[in-house]
């Protein structure tokens, strides 16, 4: 009876605690649990006893690796998050340039960190892409990358970014463009005030009462130097523009030159540049000691106070519009046939010629000579509101230099032979002279350089 018990308690308690035994205990460590509980010994025998051995369960085999029904998939994913990754690396590259300009260190730093991570990410899959001519392996092992849709919403995202960068560097130019404009309003502000307050004083000085004696204060000869010295640049300007598209058309300026003055010699052949000037100012200045200017002709010249009054209300009123608009508004006025018959003696048709145009404004000389015609139409009502009125001279090729009534137009110093001053030739006369009252106005030369 008692060995039955002891049997049927034993076997219960080996089934309760091969129940609590982990599944990682080998078969051995099974049998020491049981005799450790029993402990049997050689002396006592127990007969007829079935013994249970429980074993644990074996432990799970890993899984393998599962198969990619679809290799292209994996290839697209990693296209898809290599595109992502460059794009992240264009939209954080940009970010440093943008903290470049102002420097703003914590920016810099933190756009310069995100961009080597992405170097280093753009890395990690340059290592992970298979070999040429070689596909993906389904075994290999596996690569961490986002789904397509994944990298698409990164792709989104950094390029959000990139534009909102964008925005952020236009934003700041045209601040600062904003800026820009506004000191420059302000400053258009202050020279308009300057403006107005030396357009006022111009009107006080240049509007003077006729017939009374401070008419005097702007017929000085200053004054007129003033203005003739305006008129020579603006004619400089046109002869240059006159040169150099004359050259664009193929024309030999010296031979232009040596047609116009055939005697004339010249130090340097470039200086046949004051020929083409020579010519331009004579044919403008011809006419210059009429009363009408080669325009009205048959009218007798009025009387002294009236042309004195006339001529310089014209001259303000001229100086005060603008030339085109002159000709715009009245094509057949004075003024616009002075600049017509002038353009047809300074261009000669029929001398080919022919691409420097009519007088018209599609000739690409109709601007600058409405501009240069005004200056010499100006200084011509300024002249004749002098008493005396003003008087023009020139110097004919082969005369003696004279110091008070020329002035050599190359302001080089006459030459000395043996200790005494040498008297050199006048080759031929480019600005004309004028005498004011008892002043010389020097006439410009160019000397002849044989003598």
């Amino acid at each position: 009876m008692l060995q039955k018990f002891a049997l049927a308690f034993k076997t219960k308690t080996i089934e309760f605690f091969a129940e609590e035994e982990e599944e990682e205990e080998d078969d051995n460590g099974s049998i020491r649990a049981v005799d450790d509980l029993v402990g049997p010994t050689a002396d006592a025998i127990i007969t007829d006893q079935r013994v249970v051995v429980l074993k644990p369960d074996p432990a799970p085999a890993p899984a393998p690796a599962a198969q990619n029904p679809n290799p292209s998939l994996d290839r697209e994913t990693l296209i898809s998050t290599l595109f992502a990754t460059v794009s992240s690396f264009e939209s954080a590259y940009l970010h440093v340039q943008t903290a470049h300009s102002p420097v703003l260190p914590s920016s810099l730093c933190s756009a310069d960190a995100a961009a080597v991570s992405h170097l280093h990410r753009l890395s990690d899959l340059k290592h992970s892409l298979p070999g040429p001519g070689s596909s993906l392996i389904p075994d290999s092992k596996p690569i961490d990358l986002n789904s397509c849709l994944q990298a698409q919403v990164l792709d989104n995202q950094n390029l959000l970014r990139t534009f909102d960068a964008v925005i952020n560097r236009l934003q700041a130019d045209i601040d600062r463009k904003d800026a820009e404009s506004a000191e420059l309003k302000l400053s258009f502000n202050e020279l308009e005030l300057i403006n107005e307050r030396l357009a006022a004083r111009l009107d006080r000085a240049c509007a003077p009462t006729p017939g009374e004696g401070n008419i005097e204060n702007l017929l000085s000869v200053s004054v007129f130097d003033s203005v003739l010295r305006d008129s020579c640049r603006i004619m400089h300007r046109f002869a240059k523009s006159l040169a150099d598209l004359m050259r664009r058309n193929g024309w030999d300026l010296f031979s232009v030159a040596k047609s116009i003055y055939p005697d004339a010699n010249y130090a340097k052949q470039g200086h046949c540049r004051y020929t083409i000037l020579s010519h331009v100012c004579l044919r403008m200045f011809d006419g210059f000691d009429s009363y009408g200017f080669g325009i009205r002709s048959d009218e007798p010249e009025p009387d002294l106070l009236v042309r004195r009054d006339d001529s310089l209300r014209q001259f303000i009123e001229h100086s005060a519009v603008d030339p085109l608009e002159l000709i715009d508004a009245d094509p057949h006025s004075e003024f616009a046939q002075f600049c017509e018959r002038k353009y047809n003696k300074v261009i000669q048709p029929g001398t080919g010629s022919g691409f420097l145009g009519s007088f018209e404004p599609a000739s690409p000389l109709y601007e600058p000579f409405v501009a240069m015609a005004s200056s010499i139409w100006a200084l011509h009502l300024l002249a004749w509101a002098f008493d005396p009125a003003v008087e023009i001279f020139q110097v004919g090729h082969g005369r003696e230099f004279s110091i008070v009534y020329m002035e050599n137009i190359l302001r080089r110093k006459v030459g000395t032979s043996c200790g005494k001053v040498t008297r050199p030739k006048v080759g031929f006369t480019v600005v004309p002279g004028f005498r004011v009252g008892g002043t010389i106005v020097q006439c410009r030369v160019y000397l002849d350089p044989s003598s």
